[in-house]
């Protein structure tokens, strides 16, 4: 790999678009130098195509650049030419050998920036971000902050610069600074890993003790499950076997139920039957005080009968007499016995109607009494005047006629009479046989009203029996309901018989139901919910520990790598400086000593730089303690120790020139200080040599002599990288196979020509 081609444009004196081409270095001694040389006269701007290459490769510090604000770098105009509103620089590096990790042969890096603050980075025309670019150049071990681009002030600086900046250096010269990318960002990772575990433990440790009393509170709500669950199979099974006994007995009650009301029904329309006829009897029968009220009446009529039958027979034998003397004088007694006898008759059946008025049931024959009385009384009228006349003077003929006609009428009568005669004992016989009847039906009914009664009784009990049953049903089915919420289970059959043991099993378990208490129904939805959220936060709490666990071990692993590639490289870049330094001083001896931190009293001490001495104290650099066991105390303590280089502070740098003694960097003369850089780069090119190296009139202070051996250096070290150096030195110049001449017009715009020397020598040998 190697840097083929640089484009500006518009980048600080470039205002117009220049290209330059490097030669290709052989890398095997006797091939073609791979060195080209930038000269030009102070001021031309030879020094900005090194800072374009800097900046290219993704400076970030202005004041590296000799700027103070980010356009600086674009071409600011001149009186002849307008400034530039863009630069830009692309560097071309043949990749072949794909030591950039990409699968290009060619890769071209493009930075760009406009004078609105926007810039971009660019990898082969795709845009991408500065960090990605220089972890790319970190494992292709190039850095525009190291030995790649060395310039004028950097020479000094390496040599003033303090341990700990010449430190920073050092890591990237030995190429551990990719390394060290890596292990910072996974000690970025890590932080954001760890700031992540305590948010989410602090949430955990937060929700914990809900969890916990929703937890117990859980296993109680199951406890209770299964408490209700053995509760509702000895419910099932005791309250089943006794509703289904229950049923039972009102089944075999129901049929009875059934057949007391049928007899009772029957029994009871038996006595409303004969209820109906003692009505109806008792309608037509004279009450029992009437009856006795006509007997005594009846005696009464009786002795005025014996009387009236007295004065009859009176009567009749005044008749005969009167008859007699009828016949004797004009026949009128017979007239006045009629008389006489029909007075009679009237006067008995006006006594018989007296009585017979009373009897309800004779309210006909009475009316036909009324009816014969009337006649009778009519006669009677009619007969008087004829007697009277009989008696006075003689019977008159019109009075035989009527006698006749009361003789017809009186026959008539008596028909009558005895009709009635017959109808009265015709009543009294069937007010005797309705008395009969009534007794009958009075016995009857007290016999059915026995039967009626006694049927009643059994049907009372039957219904109350049966009531109770049924009350229990509805009892135990509304317990069954409140206890299990549903009666659908008691149509599955089963035994009919209820076991105590299963009523004390219930009673036990409810028991423990109450002893165990209420749960809130919402509770075992909070606890799903808190839980779920625990188990999420528990996980990504493992998962944060099991990351930061393997990013901890990547570090380690990389802070391992880092040190044990510095370790190796710090012994071999002593051991080269000291030959460089011999080289160019032509004999002395210079030296690298690690400074240290002493971790008993924190004072930093310098180590030998013989290789055992160095390679025993980063071995005994590596055991920090850690106090505390607090995990956040913990990645704490393990980022500062991976951050604080495992104690290594900085690099001391120890000289004696030839003919003097030990002494520091500070004591040499400015030349001595720049041949002492030069030999220290040298060195670390020599053990880790970059794809090339860009130096900026680093010579400027050297005599003829000193730059001889600077350029005998840079020949021997072509074959290992490729050098682009910017010189005034002739001695330099004759080692490069490409020299590039650089100069300003007067308009204030740096130009550029080129020559190839192995192209020249070509042409001139022709």
């Amino acid at each position: 790999m190697y840097l083929k081609k640089l484009e500006a444009h518009g980048f600080k004196s470039f205002a117009n678009k220049i290209t330059l081409e490097f030669p290709k270095p052989e890398k095997k001694p006797g091939g073609s130098h791979g060195i080209a040389a930038i000269v030009g006269p102070n001021g031309s701007g030879k020094s900005n195509i090194a800072e374009a290459v800097r900046w290219a490769l993704g400076e970030q510090s202005i004041k590296a650049l000799r700027g103070k604000k980010a356009e600086d770098v674009i071409f600011s105009g001149s009186d002849k030419k307008s400034r530039m509103s863009m630069a830009e620089v692309s560097l071309y590096f043949d990749n072949a050998d794909k030591q950039i990790p990409i699968d290009y042969h060619e890769v071209v890096l493009t930075r760009r920036v406009y004078r609105t603050g926007e810039s971009d980075y660019i990898i082969n025309k795709n845009k991408t971000r500065l960090s990605d670019i220089q972890i790319l150049l970190a494992k292709s071990n190039i850095g525009q902050r190291s030995y790649s681009i060395i310039g004028q002030g950097m020479i000094d600086s390496i040599l003033i610069a303090t341990p700990t900046e010449r430190k920073e250096f050092f890591d990237e010269a030995v190429g551990v600074k990719e390394f060290q990318m890596k292990r910072d960002q996974s000690l970025k990772k890590l932080e954001r890993t760890w700031d992540n575990l305590m948010q989410v433990e602090a949430i955990l440790n937060e929700i914990e003790p809900r969890l916990r009393s929703l937890t117990r509170q859980v296993k109680r709500l199951e406890q209770r499950e299964e408490v209700e669950r053995n509760l509702r199979l000895f419910q099932h099974s005791y309250f089943g076997a006794l509703w289904r006994q229950l049923q039972k007995e009102r089944s075999e009650l129901s049929p009875d139920a059934k057949k007391h009301a049928e007899g009772l029904k029957i029994k009871q329309a038996k006595l409303d039957q004969i209820s109906n006829k003692l009505q109806r009897l008792e309608k037509a029968d004279t009450p029992s005080d009437a009856i006795m009220s006509l007997q005594q009446e009846y005696q009464k009529k009786l002795e005025s009968k014996n009387k009236l039958r007295e004065e009859q027979l009176i009567l009749e034998n005044k008749i005969v007499i009167a008859k007699e003397r009828v016949k004797m004088e004009t026949s009128v007694m017979p007239t006045a016995e009629i008389i006489s006898h029909l007075e009679e008759i009237e006067a008995e059946h006006k006594s018989f109607l007296a009585i017979a008025s009373d009897k309800t049931p004779l309210q006909a024959i009475k009316e036909k009494v009324e009816s014969i009385y009337f006649k009778v009384s009519n006669l009677l009228k009619s007969l008087k005047n004829p007697k009277a006349k009989a008696v006075n003077g003689g019977v008159d003929p019109a009075l035989e006629k009527q006698k006749h006609k009361i003789d017809a009428e009186l026959k008539i009568l008596e028909d009558e009479l005895s009709s009635f005669q017959k109808q009265i004992d015709e009543a009294s016989k069937q007010q005797s046989s309705d008395k009969g009847a009534v007794f009958d039906l009075q016995r009857e009914w007290q016999v059915i009203q026995r039967e009626l009664n006694s049927l009643n009784a059994k049907a009372s009990d039957v219904r109350v029996a049966l009531a109770k049953v049924e009350t229990r049903i509805e009892d135990l089915e509304r317990e069954i309901k409140e206890e299990t919420g549903s009666l659908d289970w008691l149509k599955n059959e089963g035994s009919t018989t209820p076991k105590e043991s299963e009523l004390s099993e219930i009673h036990k378990l409810k028991h423990q139901l109450e002893l165990i208490g209420g749960i809130d129904p919402e509770t075992v939805k909070e606890y799903k919910e808190i839980k779920e959220r625990y188990d999420f936060l528990s996980g990504q709490a493992n998962d944060l520990k099991k990351s930061s666990n393997e990013l901890e071990q990547v570090i380690l692993d990389l802070d391992d790598t880092i040190h044990q590639h510095f370790n190796k490289a710090f012994k071999t870049i002593n051991e080269e400086f000291n030959k460089f330094f011999r080289t160019l001083f032509n004999g002395g001896k210079a030296e690298l000593r690690l400074i240290k931190e002493e971790p008993s009293n924190k004072k930093t001490r310098s180590i030998g730089s013989g290789p055992e001495a160095g390679e025993d104290e980063l071995e005994d650099s590596q055991a920090i303690a850690v106090e505390g066991d607090d995990e956040a105390n913990e990645i704490k303590a393990f980022i500062k120790k991976i951050q604080s280089g495992k104690t290594i502070k900085g690099i001391d740098i120890i000289t004696t020139p030839p003919g003097k003694k030990l002494a520091g960097i500070a004591m040499l003369s400015g030349g001595e200080r720049a041949m002492a850089s030069i030999a220290l780069i040298c060195a670390i090119i020599s053990n880790n040599p970059s794809p090339f190296v860009v130096l900026d009139e680093v010579d400027a202070a050297l005599d003829e002599a000193n730059s001889i051996r600077y350029a005998a250096i840079l020949d021997e070290l072509s074959h290992k990288t490729q050098f682009i150096t910017i010189t005034h030195n002739r001695a330099t110049m004759e080692k490069a196979t490409m020299l590039y001449g650089v100069s300003m017009g007067e308009d204030g715009v740096s130009k550029l020509l080129s020559i190839d020397f192995e192209q020249a020598e070509k042409h001139v040998n022709r």
